[in-house]
């Protein structure tokens, strides 16, 4: 897959859209904001052509802003197709987006994993230690902040809130993923309006449901929030056959909220910062645990996280380093 060019060829059918409407409608506020639009999508596709990953990126996030754009500023019929063009445009954007989540997306962490070794030694040049036995401020492959502990191996909420609380409030973003986190919260915003409505039925906070969608799906509309499977059809991947009532397609709506009622959270009571940090690592799996890491679906480009990741389901490497930015900087930049 070629993101940038793929993206490319697609903001310029967009733009095609928009030309042909500009040529066709007689409201002057339309025609205006018609020719912001196109001045603004022509300089993404020309920027496109040096563009890495998240350049590309962030230009599809921009091209969704600029369509929703075109999209409210057509006030006045006849329409001949035109909206639904541009819907067309936003579903296929939406998609790529999803195929660029997918190159760098995080393996599912199981916490049953009988090969896995015990927690190596931090990278302190002071000797080795014995199997589990670390200080506080050390942990494999990471330098932690003076006194904040290591990873437990516990898994379950009540032996984990404090450090939860304890590493939320060390975590810190790395300067170099300033741009990538800018990314992800532009995102996470564009849809805030629909995780709400969501989150609302099933009184589940809205960033809540937007971060696990950026996780799974890299914020694609026409992914099941399960697993990232199309919304085209029941889900293939675990959990197979989701949702079981209903015929598809489905909306992203209904399948999200099978989804988060499948795991329980219409249920869960404690919103906590502590709490969601657990739900979104039970989400990814607790494996990292077992090997003394900090889990990359939490603490990814932070400077609690350095290197060590699950490069398929069941499979680690001790020297992969996440792309993907963790759940808890997301938290911590939406005041919730």
């Amino acid at each position: 897959m070629n993101p940038s060019a793929e993206l490319q060829y697609e903001l310029g059918r967009a733009v095609n859209t928009l030309r042909r409407r500009l040529a066709s409608t007689g409201d002057s506020s339309e025609q205006k904001a018609l020719t912001r639009v196109i001045q603004r999508l022509n300089k993404q596709v020309a920027a496109l052509d040096q563009a890495n990953l998240l350049s590309a990126a962030n230009t599809l996030a921009d091209g969704v802003e600029a369509l929703e754009a075109a999209v409210a500023a057509a006030r006045h019929g006849p329409f001949d197709g035109y909206l639904a063009a541009l819907e067309g445009h936003l579903d296929i954007l939406s998609s790529l987006s999803g195929a660029m989540h997918g190159i760098d997306a995080l393996a599912s962490a199981p916490a049953s994993d009988d090969n896995a070794p015990a927690p190596v030694a931090p990278r302190s040049g002071r000797g080795t230690k014995a199997r589990g036995d670390r200080s506080a401020g050390e942990t494999a492959g990471t330098a932690l902040p003076a006194g904040l502990m290591p990873p437990s191996t516990a898994t379950d909420f009540a032996a984990l809130q404090s450090e939860y609380a304890a590493w939320y409030a060390a975590c810190q973003l790395r300067p170099e993923h300033k741009g990538e986190l800018a990314y992800y919260l532009k995102r996470l915003t564009q849809g805030q309006a629909i995780y709400q409505q969501v989150g609302a039925e099933l009184n589940i906070p809205w960033v809540f449901i937007g971060i696990t969608h950026g996780m799974e799906c890299g914020f694609n509309f026409k992914a099941h929030l399960h697993n990232g499977d199309p919304l085209s059809a029941r889900t293939v991947q675990v959990p197979k056959g989701r949702p079981a009532t209903g015929n598809p397609p489905f909306t992203w709506s209904q399948s999200a909220r099978d989804a988060l009622i499948y795991k329980g959270y219409h249920q869960v009571t404690d919103w906590s910062v502590p709490h969601m940090l657990h739900l979104f690592e039970r989400y990814n799996g607790m494996g990292y645990r077992r090997r003394g890491v900090p889990t990359p679906y939490l603490w990814s480009y932070s400077n609690l996280y350095e290197k060590g990741k699950f490069v398929a389901d069941g499979r680690f490497d001790p020297e992969a380093v996440s792309k993907q930015c963790g759940a808890a900087l997301m938290l911590k930049a939406v005041p919730v």
